[in-house]
């Protein structure tokens, strides 16, 4: 998972940030009329902000930002400027209930984005997402391990040994009086809303993997094109009035993006926490605070709809008034070296331990809605001064010569600027004996 940074700046913020740096974010808006089943927008408000002129927005790009269209992009074929009325190529709009939301830009959006991605691996390893990753569970006698796909191979920086928290007998999860740590005979307490639920023996020879504690999980699959939940009802919820709650669960799958942790009180819209990234045992945690406290709060994972599909679930803790989720401590692994696309430890892992991978990671905007990747004012700077080179770059090659000499100067200038070298990271120390 990425530092915890700024939190404005996922890609949702990044985005027209770096289109305002080279001059192309006209800015966003909102309809003033409901768009319907067809290619027009409206909105009267561009006028007002001096975009009064007909055709003036034409070949410029959309982008719809909510509602129904949320993440359309399409390109402004035709503007009355009297109106507001835009007139987008490409296929029909779905038909809104309500106002939403768009921005404008001078170039395509998705171009823009993957200027950034292809930046994000050119700026590597001056500007990195810190990665922790714990994916590998230490069994008997394991001395090689996967390493994560989120780190590239030689950027692999700590190992630690972390023991395993049991969730029934820490004092402060207020779900303890419950099947919180899934190990009964059956699935009791928990409630089962499209999906179907059972239980998951672990096994030796060979060890059963998707059992992340003792002897049991729950094998939770949901139905398909359905929403599911799974989740526990805490017991005596009025207790809690006013207190943060906090969550955590473990989860197992490898399908990423549909699974998240949820929080509920009464019938309010449920808190979520980021969503799993589909690469094995991971601990999903969200947090809120528990105003107005009716009758219930709920805690336990959602899944989107889809196609049907199965995780692992297991060890739920709750706390109530504490500001973080605890952890047992951890323990370096000093003896560890990287060969291909594993990592072999030479002294042992203790059982009941997982083991965390602490790495360098590329930045990644291949989902253009992700909130994942975070970095710092300096480092964006860096990043969008690369992302602008690519772009203008490309420009230099595509224009005619009348353009060309413009797009060559935005290019010598953003090189200039890249090569200042603002927003360099400093690396992950490395923690490991020479010896290895």
């Amino acid at each position: 998972m990425p530092a915890t940074i700024s939190s404005t700046s996922s890609l949702a913020t990044m985005l027209p940030e770096y289109a305002r740096r080279i001059g192309a974010y006209v800015g966003s808006f909102t309809t003033t009329t409901n768009v319907t089943t067809n290619t027009s927008v409206v909105c009267t408000t561009l006028g007002d902000r001096g975009w009064d002129v007909d055709d003036i927005l034409n070949d410029f790009y959309l982008k719809v930002t909510s509602g129904e269209n949320d993440g359309a992009i399409r390109r402004i074929s035709d503007y009355t400027g009297s109106s507001g009325t835009i007139t987008v190529s490409g296929s029909n709009l779905a038909a809104e209930s309500g106002n939403v939301t768009f921005e404008i830009y001078r170039y395509d959006p998705q171009r823009l984005t993957d200027t950034l991605q292809d930046a994000g691996q050119e700026i590597f390893p001056k500007v990195f997402v810190p990665v922790y990753d714990r994916t590998n569970t230490a069994s008997q006698n394991q001395y090689d391990f996967t390493r994560p796909p989120t780190i590239p191979r030689g950027y692999v920086r700590q190992l630690f040994a972390e023991r395993k928290l049991y969730s029934k007998t820490y004092a402060h999860n207020i779900v303890n009086d419950q099947n919180c740590d899934l190990e009964a005979d059956t699935i009791t307490n928990w409630t089962s809303s499209n999906v179907t639920a059972a239980v998951e023996e672990d096994t030796t020879n060979p060890d059963n993997a998707v059992v992340w504690a003792d002897r049991r999980s729950a094998k939770v699959t949901v139905d398909a094109s359905s929403t599911g939940q799974f989740y526990l009802t805490v017991t005596s919820p009025t207790n809690y009035e006013g207190e943060e709650i906090n969550f955590a669960v473990w989860v197992y799958s490898r399908t990423a993006s549909r699974i998240s942790p949820f929080i509920q009180i009464d019938s309010d819209a449920a808190s979520t926490g980021d969503a799993h990234t589909g690469k094995g045992w991971e601990r999903l945690t969200v947090s809120t605070d528990a105003n107005l406290i009716g009758t219930s709060i709920k805690v336990g994972i959602q899944i989107s709809s889809g196609t049907q599909f199965t995780c692992y679930v297991d060890e739920a803790i709750a706390t109530a008034g504490q500001e973080e989720l605890p952890r047992y401590g951890r323990v370096a692994i000093r003896n560890w070296y990287e060969q291909g696309d594993n990592i072999y430890v030479l002294e042992r892992v203790p059982e009941n331990h997982n083991v965390l991978v602490v790495g360098m990671g590329m930045l990644d905007f291949t989902n253009l809605s992700s909130t994942a990747q975070e970095v710092n004012e300096n480092s964006r700077r860096m990043l969008y001064n690369q992302a602008a080179m690519l772009l203008f770059q490309g420009e230099i090659d595509t224009v005619d010569s009348t353009e060309q000499q413009e797009a060559l100067n935005r290019f010598n200038h953003f090189r200039n600027r890249s090569n200042e070298n603002i927003g360099s990271m400093a690396p992950i120390a490395m923690l490991r004996n020479t010896a290895s």
